[in-house]
């Protein structure tokens, strides 16, 4: 697999003081400003909050080349801070009805070879929401996969007077000083029956036009959480609460777990540290691809996620396990 040095078409991008590189042989495969900003449900702002446009160079930290070649097989390449894709891919891309799963889309392949490159610059991610009570300093992270709860627990933290940290990922990243939680993406793909039926006056607050749809929860929508968000980008050495939530309609009584051996909660962290970097998955919903993951990133993401849960300038005030409803989620664990 071979590409030219020369291509035209290139962009730079930097998240989190981490430098991309974008380029290909065919234009509108990387300048489609779809996939980078608000208001789609598969952009990558669901990802990050700030996506800066910066010029292309030649000490980025990490590259994508995309070699549109319509006369050859779909096939990728990971190699080191690289990743290769050839194919016939803008009639991919035209035939493909999610474009989450996309190249580009947020979580498709590109998405995790960045949270790859941020882990090479000691940029730590979680599969999780985060949820800030400024009044104490305490920051609740809510680790889960998807459909495991995550934005049912935004929006009753809303409803509490919570600030929205993160919707999606969770970043922190360490120095001398301590833990360093960078502020995520503050736009989130919601189901229209959340606020519907569950969540009516949050929705009044964030001023929703909510679209009328025949079923509500089969529908999701972007949502801009700005308006209910921390006004600190950067918290440091912050009281920590971890929950790994299980939401379920018609709980009435919540049950709560709590972890307190250390180790169990590592574990729990490094899965989700490890999942979108180490899973395999479905490109373009047809076309299997490996862990990015590599045995060097694994060894220091299980050295963060261990140091996280140490405390050492920072409390752990709890780690609990919770099954609950939609409305009653917050219970036992805001206190």
């Amino acid at each position: 697999m071979e590409y030219p040095s020369d291509w035209a078409h290139k962009k730079g991008i930097r998240i989190l003081g981490v430098e991309h590189g974008i380029a290909s042989n065919v234009e509108t495969l990387i300048h489609d400003p779809v996939y980078f900003v608000p208001g789609e449900i598969y952009s990558q702002v669901t990802n990050w909050e700030k996506i800066e446009g910066i010029e292309y160079g030649l000490e980025m930290d990490s590259y994508c080349f995309i070699h549109d070649t319509p006369e050859l097989a779909f096939d990728i390449r990971a190699q080191g801070k690289e990743l290769h894709v050839q194919g016939d891919i803008s009639t991919i891309e035209k035939k493909t009805k999610d474009h989450r799963w996309a190249l580009l889309g947020n979580v498709g392949l590109w998405y995790r070879h960045a949270l790859k490159a941020q882990e090479s610059k000691g940029i730590f991610s979680l599969h999780a929401a985060a949820i800030y009570n400024q009044d104490e300093d305490e920051l609740f992270i809510i680790v889960g996969k998807a459909g495991s709860g995550k934005t049912v627990f935004l929006l009753e933290a809303i409803s509490r007077g919570c600030q929205i940290f993160s919707t999606e990922m969770t970043y922190f990243k360490f120095s001398p000083e301590g833990v360093h939680f960078l502020r995520g993406a503050l736009y989130d793909n919601i189901r229209i029956g959340s606020f519907v039926y569950d969540f009516p006056a949050v929705a009044e607050a964030l001023k929703l036009d909510l679209p009328r749809v025949e079923n509500p929860w089969d529908h999701k929508i972007s949502v801009d959480l700005h308006a209910l968000s921390s006004t600190r980008v950067e918290l440091v050495n912050p009281t920590l609460s971890f929950v790994f939530p299980r939401i379920e309609k018609g709980i009435e009584q919540v049950k709560v777990k709590d972890i307190t051996d250390p180790k169990e909660i590592a574990r729990r962290l490094f899965d989700s540290a490890s999942e979108k970097i180490g899973s395999t998955f479905l490109i373009y919903d047809s076309f299997p691809v490996g862990s990015l993951d590599t045995s060097d990133l694994a060894a220091k993401r299980w050295q963060a996620v261990e140091r996280l849960v140490t405390g050492e300038k920072w409390a752990i005030k709890q780690a609990k396990s919770s099954l609950a409803g939609p409305k009653n989620c917050m219970e036992e664990i805001f206190k």
